[in-house]
């Protein structure tokens, strides 16, 4: 799958692209790159979730983001020189593209437009970034976390599953996973969601979008 900002390159333009961006599947329980490495490679989401993280001063796990299909990150590898400053950790298999930085200042020199492509994603990972951090500040956790099952909800054998963790959804709700099952209990009660094992379905999907617009 050749994503939108490769295909709606010119034709020469898109050809290199699709040389230059590698596929790789990264695993869960593992790590894309670490804070001291070197920013020497962009990374791209075709499929799966990747929660970008840092440690704090008592050596918590402070979650920045999670991204998600369509979305960049290890951008420091647009820069010279740069550290990617945080842990990269797929929280399910995920299918990504890669290059390298010597790739990509061949490309954006080789053709300008290449850098427009970048300048779009790089503003729609800020995009989302923003809204995570309006979320944090002013939506309690229910409405968030309805939010992530929307995002997260994907058809199944018996409808709209969602097949991540309790963990992974505190994740990508920005709480924590005690708080996350309780909540999702909650749900279950209203019958807006059916709890299984090792997956949700999502029975009341427009209820689910009332709550995360509350």
């Amino acid at each position: 799958m050749t994503p939108d900002f490769i295909t709606t390159l010119p034709p020469e333009a898109r050809a290199e692209a699709e040389r230059v961006f590698r596929s790789f599947t990264a695993r869960r329980n593992s790590y894309v790159c670490y804070p001291e490495d070197e920013a020497k490679t962009l990374y791209y989401v075709l499929e799966g979730w990747v929660r970008l993280f840092q440690l704090g001063p008592q050596e918590e796990e402070i979650t920045l983001t999670v991204v998600g299909a369509g979305d960049i990150f290890g951008e420091g590898a647009l820069l010279p020189g740069e550290r990617y400053g945080m842990f990269a950790e797929p929280l399910v298999d995920c299918e990504l593209l890669s290059a390298s930085r010597e790739d990509l200042l061949r490309l954006t020199s080789r053709f300008p437009e290449t850098q427009t492509a970048f300048v779009l994603l790089l503003s729609r990972r800020l995009r989302k970034t923003e809204e995570r951090l309006r979320d944090l500040r002013f939506k309690e956790v229910l409405p968030r976390l309805a939010k992530a099952l929307l995002t997260a909800m994907r058809p199944g054998r018996e409808g709209l599953e969602v097949t991540l963790s309790h963990q992974d959804l505190a994740h990508l709700a920005g709480s924590t996973r005690e708080t996350v099952t309780k909540v999702l209990g909650e749900l279950a009660v209203d019958d807006t969601i059916e709890l299984g094992y090792r997956r949700i379905l999502v029975l009341k999907p427009e209820a689910l979008k009332q709550i995360a617009a509350s």
